[in-house]
């Protein structure tokens, strides 16, 4: 596979990212932004494909398929499961007018690509525009964790920053040390576990809480 061909490939799968990332900023239901983070989460495993074609790095398939296998298929899941088991009908709760977000997010892409422009001898090294997307994805991915109220919506913004740092080091580096990207990955499904586990345990509580005040009511 040429190179010509691997740049456009990421530069398309770039695209793509960004546009995802646009649709868990403006999502306004909680189950739209899980399904535009896992697609996100595909597209990575995907461009990892690619880059592994290209490479013959044997790690960047591994982590392709873990991408594949836990960030779009089983991390998703996890946190639908959650939105049915609490019966969550509309859950982002915005910190800011959503439209103000959406005005950030965009402001974050523009000084992304005009940061990564001027790093001429870090560009020559990379695949395509993979850095001012990846740094994108990032920092819109902390953006909001910082403007959503509830832990479901960070969630969401926690793997899309994750996302991020993932497809910079793939098309950077052709792929960091593969036990450090295990690391990452295991941190981010430990992260998920405990802030699911907390908002189980606080809506079981706070469901006991009104059981009791119907029983005095009266």
């Amino acid at each position: 596979m040429s190179i010509e061909i691997v740049h456009r490939i990421i530069n398309d799968f770039g695209a793509l990212l960004l546009f995802t990332m646009i649709l868990i900023v403006a999502a306004n239901q909680i189950s739209g932004a899980i399904y535009a983070v896992a697609a996100q989460s595909l597209f990575i495993a995907i461009a990892g494909a690619v880059l592994a074609t290209a490479t013959g790095n044997v790690d960047l398939w591994i982590i392709a398929g873990i991408t594949l296998i836990v960030k779009a298929m089983v991390l998703p899941w996890l946190l639908l499961w959650v939105i049915r088991r609490m019966d969550v009908k509309r859950e982002v709760e915005p910190v800011i007018p959503t439209l103000t977000t959406l005005a950030l997010a965009m402001v974050v892409v523009v000084m992304s690509f005009h940061l990564s422009a001027s790093l001429d001898t870090v560009r020559q090294t990379i695949t395509g525009n993979a850095l001012p997307v990846g740094i994108a994805l990032t920092l819109n991915g902390v953006l909001v964790m910082a403007t959503r109220k509830t832990a479901l919506s960070q969630m969401v913004g926690l793997f899309s920053s994750e996302n991020g740092i993932f497809f910079t080091a793939m098309a950077v580096n052709k792929g960091m040390p593969l036990i450090i990207e295990i690391g990452v990955i295991l941190d981010v499904i430990l992260a998920v576990l405990v802030m699911t586990i907390m908002v189980l345990r606080v809506r079981s509580t706070v469901d006991a809480d009104i059981a009791d005040l119907h029983r005095l009511r009266g």
